[in-house]
């Protein structure tokens, strides 16, 4: 079996993880900052560029993934997942402030998570079956 889905799977699920605790340990640290004489700023284009790094990730692991066992669902999770990344980033954060955000970012990480990890049992499967 060809190598690139599953270290695409494996930098989708770290990237998912890292984003889970970014949306949900982030408030917490944010609130300690003027403890600690930090200001917070918020850095633009992080993530935006996140939003691509998810994609990319997806691209690697779950394409390939795809064309070997055919399963319907690992792109389709994928596909929602990246939609509410990118649906969160671009449109409702702007729109409805952080806390609106968060919450569709966490729903989109947690499907691209269970994307990836779908398509690691899958594609473990089919080598198993070859």
């Amino acid at each position: 079996m060809n190598k690139l889905p599953g270290v695409g799977d494996a930098a989708g699920l770290l990237a998912s993880t890292l984003c889970l605790l970014h949306c949900l340990a982030l408030p917490l640290l944010l609130a300690l900052f003027p403890a600690l004489g930090w200001t917070g700023g918020h850095h633009h284009g992080f993530h935006e560029a996140m939003v691509g790094v998810a994609l990319l990730a997806a691209a690697i692991g779950l394409g390939p993934g795809f064309l070997a066992h055919r399963r319907r669902a690992v792109p389709l999770l994928g596909g929602a997942g990246l939609a509410c990344l990118a649906l969160a980033v671009f449109a409702v954060g702007p729109r409805w402030g952080h806390a609106a955000e968060t919450a569709l970012s966490v729903t989109g990480a947690l499907l691209l998570c269970a994307a990836h990890w779908r398509n690691r049992v899958c594609c473990r499967h089919c080598a198993a079956a070859h």
